[in-house]
């Protein structure tokens, strides 16, 4: 029956037109008045309702018809209500960027079953943004504007200055963000922009005033602690400790082997001289266990640490804890 009706006035309505009520409802409501219980304003709900309902099959028909399965469907009655066909016939670009669950392959097949060029500027639009986040799970933050182009036109098939125009048109709505790398045009998705410059700046505030440790005589503190641990520091891991442990904040990189875990187990014991309580982390479990196999300390994962709340969906220890 019609949803929103009910059940009482379903019986009622079908029981008085039989097979034709749906044609009564939208072609003659009036009719509805003859019955006991149903006015103008249950009429007009009635209608209404049904209205509603006829729109979304037609909207599913269509969607069906291209292809597009139920469920993603009915994502997009959702995301659009009732201009859903209007939206989708006018770009379907715009699911990959507007609907959780749709990506550029999806939209790009329904793209070309509703007609729509392979060199659509609308296509090349939505095939860089595409290319980037592929670029952007290796593990990249961002791309060269020339690297972006040639990974495009392998997977779109279209010329360089159609690319280079959807690039130019992506920055300008802000669907990417350009910047200078090393002297290199470079683009970035919004969110990984965001999130690296938010890093950065994090880090700027962090860095401000002295360790909460105080001063620390270092050419003290190095042989002492090449003594305790029974290792000779080599001169960069010398310069390491160093710099840690002049600043409240430091990041130390470098490939395996290179002595990171030597530089952690040093400065851990430094600042345990100085009775610092100390709390070990790692992103994954296994990196945990290997901090914890190498330093002999208690060692957690960030989420177990920080004590991630999935009810809150965040952490109980935070900037005000």
């Amino acid at each position: 029956m019609v949803k929103g009706i009910g059940p009482h006035f379903a019986k009622k309505l079908v029981k008085a037109f039989g097979e034709a009520v749906f044609d009564v409802i939208e072609k003659e409501p009036d009719k509805l008045l003859q019955l006991d219980g149903i006015g103008r304003k249950r009429t007009a709900r009635i209608t209404a309702a049904w209205e509603e309902q006829k729109a979304i099959r037609n909207i599913m028909v269509f969607l069906q018809s291209y292809g597009v399965g139920t469920a993603r469907a009915v994502r997009i009655y959702k995301t659009y209500g009732d201009n859903a066909i209007e939206k989708v016939r006018e770009n379907p670009y715009r699911l990959a960027l507007d609907i959780y669950g749709i990506g550029f392959k999806t939209a790009d097949t329904l793209a070309q079953r509703l007609g729509i060029e392979k060199d659509a500027p609308i296509r090349a639009q939505a095939g860089v943004r595409h290319v980037l986040q592929e670029l952007c799970s290796n593990g990249h933050c961002a791309a060269t504007v020339e690297q972006l182009i040639g990974s495009s036109q392998s997977l779109l098939g279209l010329e360089t200055a159609l690319l280079q125009a959807a690039i130019e048109h992506e920055i300008k709505v802000e669907h990417l963000i350009s910047e200078r790398i090393e002297d290199k045009a470079c683009v970035f998705l919004p969110s990984l922009y965001h999130a690296e410059t938010g890093v950065a700046d994090r880090l700027l505030r962090l860095v401000e005033g002295g360790p909460p440790w105080g001063e620390i005589d270092m050419v003290k503190a190095l042989p002492w602690v090449e003594k305790k641990t029974k290792r000779q520091l080599s001169c960069s891991q010398s310069n390491a400790i160093k710099t840690v442990v002049q600043h409240k904040v430091a990041i130390i990189t470098g490939g395996p082997g290179v002595g990171k875990t030597t530089i952690v187990d040093s400065l851990i014991k430094i600042l345990q001289a100085k009775r610092m309580g100390i709390k070990l982390c790692a992103p994954t479990g296994r990196a945990a266990k290997r901090m914890q196999e190498t330093t002999g300390m208690s060692a957690k994962t960030i989420h177990r640490l920080l004590e991630f709340d999935p009810k809150i969906y965040g952490f109980k220890h935070h900037q005000d804890n």
